[in-house]
């Protein structure tokens, strides 16, 4: 054993038996968040709750069928490693997930037990919570515990251990309450296609101390069997739970991106790709169930393989059913939720694919029926935008929010319009957000999207084309503003920058680069950012700005240029190796 197992074995064997680890009610939220892995994260968080109905709940939890079934079977000695690093998420006042995977070196139907601790400091002279949970193959091996009582905007280390194998260090941040910062800073990613090249967009943003957290707005993993630069894990389409286990693991074992889920908290929602292309509720333009099998089947195990290896709170699912009938009806695998940073944003997080989605019919008619939302999170959404406290409110979400067209016409026809997969072709549910916005007199609206493959921004007026519906100049009859990241890895369409010339609000585009967005939030402005990097090589030395960023001042409710933003002064020191 090394000199750092040694002492990392010492500390918890000395903690543990002293019963000084926790005092009491953190002691009984940890211990039962962790009983098996799921526990407590199927029952923390429902869609829109705060902070103190999370903690009510508290209790409750540890009721997971699955958590009752790894803690009933017999533990295992054998070796394990951890191959698959370690990763945070959904970072409340309080609390955050930590996740990470063993990898054991035989195969075993036993449970393996996994401890854990986190400290307030790299060397880990500061603990402030550790204990012990199990997982199994029912789960894949993966771990995730939701550690409560934590202090507002405070970066946290921590690391997991099984017999004599120690996991990398993460390190993650918690949210902030009010006034414990006047600044936030995000990076924000989406597609990240592993076949289409190397994740170095990943690596670049893993460097920056000062992130606050990374969204990731979906497309994480591709279904596909394609080979083209790297190849995918299996050679095929994937369509079982096993195969969107091991495309996970394939892509978990990139470096860039166990780096950059190791150094910062991660906020995620999942696309289409995570399933199979053009997915929606009850179908998908890529299934076909004659050779594929029963779809809700297909998504159901698609979902599950996602929260096994997400560091996401899993807000809606109860229980899982066996692994060849994915979900089980009540658990549906919700994962639009509601993210505070304390005065400064409120960050709306949306599933616009498998929550409540009809199937793309190729306009852009208005129906109640034809939602991307559905009923409930529409709701849920208006509901959020309408109660929000903080300066900002910002919509996380996968598809291309604004209206583009690809001819300037003003009938109502919906044929004009670029993209119907996105909201364009919903525009009912659009219509709901923009009367929200109008009708409460909502000020600092922001979209964040991906899945384009593209870097645009854009106003957000109801139809740049009608007579006094927009003014390009002034921004007048803007309701928000629209940023959308540049894909990771994936090529784009040459179709945006030309879209500008018949879409006066469409204000930058680029659908050549790989890279990422930023964004720096305050009170008095949000501003992007894009970065660009190389995806045919291996390369972290290429990295460029673009030369255009923009800002919308608060009130505006419009974009305008922008001047680079600095760093954050004296960040958390960085995760050491």
């Amino acid at each position: 054993m090394s000199s750092k197992n040694r002492r990392y074995a010492k500390s918890m064997s000395r903690r543990l038996g002293q019963g000084k680890l926790l005092n009491r009610r953190n002691f009984i939220k940890t211990s039962l968040i962790g009983a098996g892995g799921l526990g407590l994260a199927g029952q923390l968080a429902s869609c829109g709750s705060d902070d103190a109905a999370l903690s009510a709940r508290v209790t409750a939890a540890g009721n997971n069928t699955q958590s009752r079934e790894i803690q009933a079977l017999a533990l295992d000695n054998i070796p394990v490693e951890f191959k698959h690093g370690v990763a945070s998420g959904d970072p409340l006042r309080d609390r955050v997930i930590i996740w990470t995977r063993v990898n054991p070196t035989q195969a075993t139907e036993r449970a393996i037990l996994v401890t854990w601790e986190m400290a307030a400091d790299p060397e880990f002279s500061r603990v402030v919570q550790s204990g012990s949970t199990r997982t199994a193959a029912l789960r894949d091996f993966t771990v995730k515990l939701d550690v409560v009582g934590l202090n507002p905007y405070s970066t946290y280390y921590y690391r997991f251990k099984s017999g004599d194998a120690m996991s990398p260090i993460g390190r993650t941040k918690t949210a902030p309450t009010s006034n414990e910062t006047d600044r936030i800073r995000a990076a924000v990613v989406a597609c990240s296609n592993y076949v289409a090249g190397y994740f170095n967009a990943y690596g670049l943003l893993a460097r920056r101390a000062d992130l606050d957290l990374v969204f990731h707005l979906g497309d994480y993993i591709y279904e596909t069997g394609d080979a083209i630069i790297r190849a995918h894990r299996p050679a095929r389409e994937i369509v079982s739970l096993e195969d969107y286990r091991e495309r996970y693991a394939q892509y978990r074992e990139d470096p860039f991106l166990q780096e950059a889920h190791r150094q910062h908290p991660w906020v995620v929602t999942w696309d289409d790709h995570e399933t199979t292309n053009n997915s929606y509720n009850d179908g998908a333009e890529n299934h076909q169930p004659d050779t594929e099998g029963d779809w809700q089947v297909r998504k159901g195990q698609a979902v599950r393989a996602y929260f096994e290896w997400m560091p996401i709170r899993e807000n809606a699912i109860s229980e899982f059913d066996a692994p060849e009938k994915g979900l089980k009806p009540e658990g549906n695998g919700k994962v639009f939720r509601t993210i505070r940073y304390g005065g400064i944003a409120t960050f709306l997080v949306l599933d616009t694919r498998l929550a409540g989605r009809v199937q793309q019919n190729g306009t852009a008619i208005v129906s109640e029926e034809q939602t991307i939302l559905g009923k409930e999170q529409r709701e849920w959404l208006l509901s959020e935008m309408k109660n929000n406290q903080a300066e900002w409110t910002v919509v996380a979400q996968q598809m291309t929010f604004g209206p583009v067209k690809a001819v300037p016409l003003t009938d109502d026809s919906g044929a004009q319009y670029v993209n119907s997969d996105a909201w364009d072709g919903y525009r009912f549910d659009r219509n709901a957000i923009f009367d929200c916005i109008e009708d409460n007199d909502l000020k600092n609206f922001a979209v964040l999207s991906g899945d384009i493959h593209a870097t645009i921004a854009m106003d957000l007026p109801r139809d740049a084309g009608l007579p006094d519906g927009y003014n390009p100049l002034t921004g007048e009859g803007s309701l928000g503003v629209e940023l959308c990241c540049n894909a990771v890895a994936n090529p784009g369409l040459p179709i945006w920058t030309a879209a500008r010339a018949v879409n006066p609000h469409l204000k930058h585009a680029n659908e050549v680069d790989n890279g990422y967005m930023l964004i720096d939030i305050t009170k008095e402005a949000l501003q992007a950012e894009w970065y660009y990097n190389l995806i045919r090589t291996i390369d972290l030395t290429q990295e460029r700005p673009d030369p255009v960023s923009l800002r919308t001042e608060a009130g505006t409710n419009n974009l305008q240029l922008g001047v680079t933003t600095e760093p954050k002064s004296n960040p958390p020191e960085l995760a050491p190796n």
